[in-house]
């Protein structure tokens, strides 16, 4: 590339200059300190909103001096400002990557985090947020930062330290850090606790819209519709254009039986909908009974995610990993590893793909005495990730199991299982009088083999549903799953396929304590259902049929997220793809020949 040639980050700067700016050429930290002054008059030009002169400034010192750390900042922030993302993202790394002092590291990367997390691509923050954690161990904003970069990729523990760490160093509440934390603990199940967080947070900076909208939520998911919805109704007086109120005061339409306003609300958007709200929308026509508008809307919305949101369904390294387990986890292999020894609580796990009626069960089985709702929190998955480690093995997952076969790896199912005890324990869920503790992970039907070990005796409870009415469901939610196989209907019929495969595999390879539970039947009589599920468990015997009808039991803190949308049984998802085949005949056409197979497997005939 020639000297002069423009850099194709976008920054207005020569490639030479910029990204190709070689380390050996640039000016040592004290020459280009000598530009400081200059570079200050920049940001002055810029803080008084002289964009093009503070912009022709910062261009011509950073020709002179590329590691010319405040001109960098300015460029920076008018790139940012003018949404130029590539050009600004590598600014920010350029800045990141500068030397000087830890609290100017710590900025910088703090800086970069931020802005990748904008993006909504937070794993990739979590570098950033570190380094300026290492540079500035007791910077509370950079505690701040890895609180959400945590929070945002599921790992809620540990942001909420980072929280509680970051306002312990401020020595004085700060409204955003604390709204932050509240909106935690919500994920968390803990919704006392995040409600008075948020009012705290909202007394300090009444102005956070996001604030306002998570409270909403709060309230939602403790019961309080009412106030919910008079909530989300005051924020848009103040806020009248703000979509992400919009659509949470439509969601509180939807999920409180009222579809047209929810429809109408939506209506009266002047702009294109987004993914999310074209997702409420084609909720909201489904319930209306037009399932040929829900089905365009949902097109609609799948296809922003994949052309907007450059999604796009990434079975690869699930196929992978599917494999491996299968490879690994045969009876042969399985047999001689050891197992954890008995412990007085038993996890009851509910397999089922995404909206087969886990949710439902798990809701139900929470008014049985004795019962405690896991939900997703916790999952196995995160104890496999850490089974190299625990075993001293160079190996990966699973192989790395083989090392529990002699020596001090023999104790490894134990110290396993304490693990994901502590964490129902710090969670509230062990109590004195839990007996089960269901567990309802997504990742589970990937690690049977692990549970196996860990939990040898644990149920497994299978809640089969209609493979067109799982993937039709999950088709109009607008809800992140694995390999992001949510972005099409052919992508969900492959990772369904894909986990009932490994679902066979383990149930021909392992002796598991298993029953299947249909949707179906969960709907229809909820009452026999329960009751042959409990007493498979071992369990008492469930409320009366119309407790469980009603599904109005009460949760404590922790309480799983879909417990805030439960209402009483219906049957409007029974079977739910017959108006939709018969509105579109060829609706299904591009996922008919993944699921076959398994609509014959699971006895699901023509009549269904």
């Amino acid at each position: 590339m020639l000297e002069s040639e423009p850099c194709q980050c976008g920054s207005g700067l020569r490639f030479a200059r910029c990204c190709g700016a070689e380390p050996a050429t640039l000016p040592s930290p004290e020459s280009a300190a000598l530009l400081d002054a200059q570079a200050q008059a920049a940001t002055k030009l810029f803080n008084e909103k002289k964009y093009g002169e503070a912009e022709a400034l910062a261009l011509k010192l950073l020709d002179l001096a590329p590691n010319q750390r405040l001109a960098l900042r300015v460029l920076f922030e008018i790139r940012k400002a003018q949404t130029r993302r590539p050009a600004a993202e590598a600014l920010a790394r350029r800045l990141a990557a500068l030397p000087g002092t830890p609290a100017l590291r710590a900025a910088a990367n703090s800086q970069l985090a931020q802005f990748i997390i904008a993006q909504g691509r937070h794993e990739e923050a979590l570098g950033p947020a570190t380094a300026a954690l290492i540079a500035a161990p007791r910077d509370a904003n950079a505690h701040h930062v890895m609180g959400v970069v945590f929070t945002e990729t599921g790992r809620l523990a540990a942001g909420e330290r980072h929280y509680r760490r970051a306002l312990s160093l401020l020595a004085r509440e700060d409204g955003l850090v604390l709204a932050n934390t509240a909106w935690n603990l919500k994920l968390q199940g803990r919704f006392d606790e995040a409600a008075a967080l948020y009012e705290k947070a909202l007394t300090l900076r009444a102005d956070n819209k996001r604030g306002v909208g998570g409270y909403a939520q709060v309230e939602f998911s403790r019961g309080n519709r009412e106030r919910a919805a008079t909530l989300l109704d005051e924020a848009l007086i103040r806020w009248p254009d703000d979509r992400t109120l919009r659509l949470l005061r439509a969601l509180t339409d939807l999920h409180t039986g009222q579809p047209q306003a929810a429809l109408d609300r939506l209506a009266d958007a002047p702009e294109t909908l987004l993914a999310a709200e074209l997702s409420v929308r084609g909720q909201a026509l489904d319930r209306l009974g037009r399932p040929l508008e829900a089905v365009q809307s949902h097109a609609t919305a799948k296809a922003f995610t994949r052309e907007r949101a450059g999604l796009a369904y990434d079975s690869g390294p699930w196929i992978a990993k599917a494999e491996a387990l299968k490879a690994y986890f045969t009876a042969d292999r399985t047999l001689p590893l050891p197992r954890a020894s008995p412990a007085p609580r038993q996890p009851v796990f509910l397999l089922g793909f995404p909206r087969s009626g886990t949710s439902l069960l798990e809701q139900l089985l929470a008014q049985i005495p004795g019962f405690a709702a896991g939900d997703e929190f916790a999952p196995v998955a995160d104890l496999a990730a850490l089974v190299p480690a625990l075993a001293g093995a160079e190996a990966k997952y699973p192989e790395a199991l083989d090392h529990s076969l002699a020596g001090d790896g023999l104790d490894l199912p134990d110290r396993l299982r304490a693990r994901y005890d502590g964490a129902r324990a710090r969670l509230g869920l062990a109590r004195p009088d839990i007996r089960f503790i269901t567990d309802r992970a997504a990742s589970n039907p990937f690690h049977l083999g692990l549970i196996k070990l860990l939990f040898p005796e644990a149920p497994i409870i299978h809640v089969l549903r209609h493979p067109y009415d799982v993937a039709l469901s999950n088709f109009a939610q607008d809800r992140k799953l694995e390999a992001n196989c949510h972005v099409s209907l052919p992508a969900i019929a492959r990772h369904y396929a894909l986990t009932m495969s490994m679902l066979k595999h383990y149930r021909g390879q392992l002796t598991l304590r298993y029953l299947p539970v249909r949707y179906e039947d969960l709907v229809t009589d909820p009452a026999t259902t329960v009751n042959r599920v409990a007493e498979f468990i071992g369990a008492g015997p469930a409320p009366a049929s119309e407790t469980l009808r009603a599904n109005a039991g009460a949760f404590t803190n922790p309480s799983p997220q879909h417990a805030a949308l439960r209402e009483p049984i219906h049957r409007r998802g029974l079977y739910r793809h017959h108006a939709y085949l018969a509105a579109m005949p060829r609706l299904f056409s591009d996922i008919a020949e993944t699921l076959a197979p398994w609509i014959a497997e699971l006895g699901y005939g023509a009549q269904s």
